[in-house]
């Protein structure tokens, strides 16, 4: 399993202990459930904004008191750009859970930080992510992480040796081969139509003699692929009856 499909959490707490105590649960829970986790550690809100980016996190560990940026100042920040990362303050008092909603807190542990109550809310949280697992993949776009709605990929496309990602709403360059992205989906919607495309059967609006239109695209279709193309499509929209 590669890093880019582990599930990622931050810990940004100010205090040294602390921040020991919650890797230290980390681990034990990790190694309990089986959770494959990457664990990011920050100082402060400020150190952790630095190297935010949508996306590049799965849940964040967030202590609320910080000396320099608070975890709600910090999570306002999150929010601006990320609205699916999880959220889950880490607080002294528990009147701060009130003002959690704004920013659309997943969950709160309250200090001194019990592993029985940590590992529950971590369950929590890594169960909702499960649950997307299927309809969401990560890729590794550029310099960060981005997280795709399957049903909103269009198709993806080789050019100059540059793969592609073609979405409903914009298109990204992707650090990945083609050949890794298929075996990566593995999924019935998604058909190898030709060499340098793969294609979401869900957009084909027609198909020609050499070509298939998705979307507004014209996208090229082998010779030798366009009866198993033909029938990937057919299956798919038998599985929709």
């Amino acid at each position: 399993m590669g890093v880019a499909d582990m599930i990622h959490i931050a810990i940004v707490e100010d205090e040294n202990k602390d921040r020991e105590l919650l890797k230290e649960y980390l681990e034990r829970f990790q190694a309990e459930k089986g959770e494959p986790l990457f664990v990011h550690v920050y100082p402060d809100g400020e150190e952790f904004l630095e190297s935010f980016s949508s996306g590049k996190f799965d849940i964040l560990l967030l202590d609320i008191h910080m000396q320099y940026m608070n975890g709600m100042a910090t999570a306002q920040e999150i929010r601006k750009s990320d609205d699916n990362v999880l959220i889950i303050f880490i607080t002294n008092l528990v009147q701060y859970a009130v003002q959690g909603y704004s920013v659309r807190a997943f969950d709160f542990i309250v200090k001194p930080v019990e592993y029985s109550i940590f590992a529950q809310k971590l369950y929590r949280a890594t169960q909702r992510l499960n649950r997307t697992i299927h309809s969401c993949v990560r890729f590794k776009v550029l310099d960060q992480i981005v997280n795709l709605q399957l049903s909103g990929i269009l198709y993806f496309e080789i050019v100059a040796r540059k793969l592609f990602i073609h979405t409903d709403t914009e298109i990204y360059r992707c650090n990945d081969t083609l050949h890794s992205i298929e075996e990566k989906l593995n999924d019935g919607r998604f058909f190898r139509c030709h060499a340098g495309y793969l294609v979401n059967v869900a957009y084909v609006r027609s198909v020609g003699k050499d070509y298939a239109m998705v979307g507004s695209a014209r996208i090229p279709v082998s010779k030798h692929r366009r009866k198993a193309f033909l029938d990937a499509i057919g299956n798919y929209l038998g599985s929709k009856i």
